[in-house]
């Protein structure tokens, strides 16, 4: 079994590598390595100690097995005694933290029972990083042991880490894998803590064919607190989601928009498309650093060139005004934007300005209203070269509508044509504005 990997000279340097070892090890001592690279943690290689250095600490080991004459030198931290022998072939408790060996390494795992045990004395073992379960005779499982401070504790007396996230009853989602990338999350309960980082799930949700999920033993990196729902957003072409399909929640894009609130989404696993009702969609979030974080929009793309937007102002007599006009260019948090209606000093070439981003939006989706408007709903109403906030006071005969403006204290009337549904744009995405208030409704 070669070293996961060979190095010819010592490590550099580092706070960890420097600092006093907890054990001195002398040449022919027997000790396991513990690598730090990425894929190998969990995995302990019987090793021997044919060297020690002072500057930086470290020692030159050979790995059982290996047959290879050059040592690696390792840093002092990633070392550790063997742990005393265990008694070989017993059943280990169900659920408990052990040690199974493969590849030339005792790897962490956590021992299974009930109906995903080994028989014949085989001993189903999971690793939760992985999700992988892996049968092992009973003779290549031993008890876990770790190795704090010059002596060897269980994990059983060492107890639940407190940092633990999740407690028992704890609503999470988990996700599902393919490969090494996440493609669905799918809704699940706490059951159980299992040590430092990993937990017993039960999902809360079946399989297409109405069987029952497993429990299953899951890393902490693979699950997340389940996400709040907003309902009311109204989606665009490109906006990256979530589609509820087959009791997960599958991430995607949404590649074209449909009337009454449809949309076609397409599965970023699978290529395949479907059209969802508004309600089966969410905006997708990351978890990240224990805050949820909206994955970024590319401001480019929203405001690309010949694109058409809404200017706002906050000068006064324009408050809850939006102009029309076409995207030029985006520098410097700026954008360019030609009016469509607001004309120059000329009175002749349209005026064109340099407007802060946050002052503006794309231009609203169209929601047509075929049984016109409703007393109190808010509405744009098209006036004086832009579309102001204002909202029904009173509907009259004809398709004719008083409309108040706050901002003004003003009311006017106006035709069904004049006017359309205010949107809010929030966080990137488009809001019916009387919904605005609910935008994290628990789902």
């Amino acid at each position: 079994m070669r070293s996961p990997r060979l190095r010819r000279n010592p490590p550099p340097a580092t706070a960890a590598a420097a600092a006093p070892a907890p054990h001195q090890f002398r040449p022919g001592d027997l000790v396991e390595v513990l690598p730090d690279e990425p894929g190998y943690r969990g995995a302990h290689f019987p090793a021997s100690v044919t060297a020690s250095h002072a500057n930086p600490r470290g020692y030159t080991v050979a790995y059982d097995g290996s047959g290879c004459p050059l040592g690696e030198v390792v840093a002092a931290s990633q070392l550790r005694p063997r742990p005393p022998d265990a008694p070989r072939g017993v059943p280990p408790a169900e659920h408990a933290v052990v040690d199974a060996f493969k590849g030339g390494a005792w790897w962490v795992g956590v021992a299974l029972g009930g109906g995903r045990a080994a028989a014949g004395g085989r001993v189903a073992v999971c690793f939760p990083e992985t999700r992988e379960v892996v049968e092992f005779d009973a003779a290549d499982v031993r008890p876990h042991l770790e190795w704090v401070a010059g002596e060897w504790l269980s994990p059983e007396n060492m107890g639940i880490s407190k940092t633990m996230p999740y407690k028992k009853g704890t609503q999470v989602e988990v996700a599902k894998l393919e490969g090494n990338s996440v493609v669905a999350w799918f809704s699940a309960a706490v059951e159980k803590a299992i040590w430092k980082s990993s937990l017993l799930v039960d999902y809360n949700c079946s399989n297409n064919d109405g069987s029952v999920l497993p429990k299953e033993i899951v890393d902490l990196k693979h699950i997340r607190p389940r996400p709040q729902h907003a309902s009311a957003i109204i989606f665009c072409i490109n906006d990256e989601v979530e589609g509820f399909q087959g009791n997960g929640w599958w991430l995607g894009v949404i590649t074209d928009v449909h009337p009454e609130f449809r949309y076609t989404f397409k599965a970023a696993h699978s290529g395949k498309e479907i059209q969802l009702d508004q309600k089966a969609l969410r905006l997708r979030y990351d978890w990240t650093h224990d805050q949820w974080q909206q994955v970024t929009q590319n401001v480019t793309k929203k405001f690309a060139k010949g694109s058409k937007v809404e200017v706002t102002s906050n000068d006064d007599g324009f408050h809850g005004a939006w102009f029309q006009g076409t995207a030029l260019k985006y520098v410097n948090n700026k954008i360019l934007v030609e009016y469509d209606a607001l004309k120059a000093d000329d009175e002749i070439t349209p005026l064109t300005e340099a407007i802060e981003v946050q002052h503006v939006r794309p231009c609203p989706p169209d929601i047509p209203v075929t049984s016109g408007f409703n007393l109190l709903d808010e509405v744009d109403a098209c006036w004086n070269d832009g579309w102001w906030v204002g909202v029904i006071s009173k509907v009259n005969s004809g398709d004719r509508y008083m409309v108040y403006f706050r901002s003004s204290t003003e009311e006017t009337e106006f035709g069904h044509e004049q006017l359309r549904l205010h949107c809010d744009w929030v966080g990137g995405r488009w809001m019916r504005a009387s919904l605005v208030c609910c935008i994290f409704p628990e789902f």
